[in-house]
């Protein structure tokens, strides 16, 4: 693992560890761009992956619409904590989490998994993790399987020099975390080498006021 992500753990590590045990219990999460995502994704499939998968809830919402094994990965040891916890309290599918990184992937087998969960993960990975994170999940797919990948909006030019964000190398910023800050044409090119894209589309997170990016994508191959 690379050591850059540690501060990223670290304060990961305290949002989680104030978490509440609770568990959903509708198929909702309160954004209905997102949720529609989401029954794209779980339609047809019985096996999902979350990377980046924090206290679990996405996966939890996946087993309400219908899906049936859920893994999770996650850098930070509280969310993992956090998810085993309240998975028991979970009426259906199973669970699994592990703590770890992109080289976690490499211990899953190839052509396993029908779907995979990348919400705001891949760019707050150095360059290339994004990549070999992008290359591990094509390879775990089931030909036809299916990924959300839900991004950070990009950040201009002139929003880098208002807000005051360190420009660590090319397109990685220091913007509290990590932000591997590329353009949604930029990102559609890298997608395209791993998947073909079904959809794109923006969701307005009001609470934040931002609006996220949504690539859905599938690998090919008949489903």
């Amino acid at each position: 693992m690379n050591e850059g992500y540690s501060r990223c753990i670290r304060q990961w590590d305290k949002v989680f560890s104030r978490e509440t045990g609770g568990v959903p219990t509708v198929p909702e999460t309160g954004n209905g761009g997102f949720d529609e995502a989401l029954k794209w994704l779980c339609l047809d499939s019985e096996t999902v992956l979350d990377f980046g998968c924090g206290n679990a809830t996405v996966l939890f919402i996946c087993a309400l619409l219908g899906t049936k094994r859920h893994i999770g990965i996650d850098l930070c040891e509280k969310a993992i904590e956090n998810a085993k916890r309240r998975a028991v309290k979970m009426p259906v599918g199973t669970y699994e989490f592990f703590g770890g990184g992109v080289e976690r992937l490499g211990e899953i087998s190839a052509d396993s998994i029908d779907a995979v969960i990348l919400s705001n993960i891949i760019d707050n990975l150095y360059p290339a993790d994004a990549q070999k994170l992008a290359a591990e999940c094509s390879r775990i797919l089931k030909p036809g399987g299916k990924a959300l990948i839900k991004l950070n909006p990009h950040i201009t030019g002139e929003q880098i020099r208002q807000w005051g964000l360190r420009v660590i190398e090319g397109d990685l910023l220091d913007d509290g975390l990590l932000l591997l800050n590329r353009t949604t044409e930029q990102w559609r090119a890298f997608f395209a080498e791993y998947f073909g894209i079904e959809r794109y589309t923006e969701i307005w997170y009001p609470q934040h006021e931002q609006t996220n990016r949504l690539f859905l994508v599938r690998k090919a191959g008949a489903c």
